[in-house]
């Protein structure tokens, strides 16, 4: 559901939006993307299955709420588990995945970004891999580990093309690497 990441006049739209003061001097921005519109809805998923089988069983057994009926009660419970997609997708929006020339750089939050960024020339292995809901969707996550200590992965979850975008990220610390060696 995400767009194809070889859209080069769409990285420059995307990038217009991304908090200011990410990148630095002389960075060129490789990719820019964000997940898959289905990563809210894997997201809430346990919120959603959850509410609608309680909403069904007070339905199907007539317990309703004191003071309300048995489908207003079935109503309030199943908007509780749109309001977990709502969250959701909210959190999507404010996701962005980064690929430069020097850094992979994460950005996350809803009311304070929070910018995770890792040098290309400290990630010693990448992993493709997919979940069963991602390998439905045709979708990956890709797993960057860096050789710093106490540092997470960088992980990007629900990638569209992630076979491609794990190719261009391969490729963007090869030669982040060639030219670290050259001292370029």
């Amino acid at each position: 559901m995400s767009d194809a990441p070889s859209r080069v006049g769409d990285v420059a739209a995307r990038w217009t939006t991304l908090p200011g003061g990410v990148i630095d001097g002389g960075e060129i921005v490789v990719l820019a993307i964000k997940p898959s519109l289905w990563r809210p809805i894997f997201d809430s998923a346990a919120w959603l299955a959850i509410s609608a089988l309680l909403a069904t069983i007070l339905t199907m057994l007539g317990l309703p709420l004191p003071g309300l009926s048995p489908s207003t009660t079935a109503q309030l419970v199943l908007f509780l588990g749109f309001t977990g997609l709502g969250l959701a997708v909210v959190r999507w929006t404010t996701t962005w995945h980064v690929l430069t020339n020097r850094r992979i750089i994460d950005i996350h939050g809803v009311r304070t970004p929070r910018i995770a960024a890792c040098l290309l020339v400290h990630v010693r292995n990448t992993y493709l891999h997919a979940s069963v809901a991602e390998k439905v969707t045709r979708l990956g996550t890709i797993t960057s580990v860096t050789d710093e200590p106490n540092r997470p992965p960088h992980v990007w979850r629900s990638i569209a093309h992630a076979d491609e975008v794990h190719t261009k990220i391969r490729r963007a610390i090869e030669n982040a690497i060639d030219q670290s060696s050259v001292g370029v």
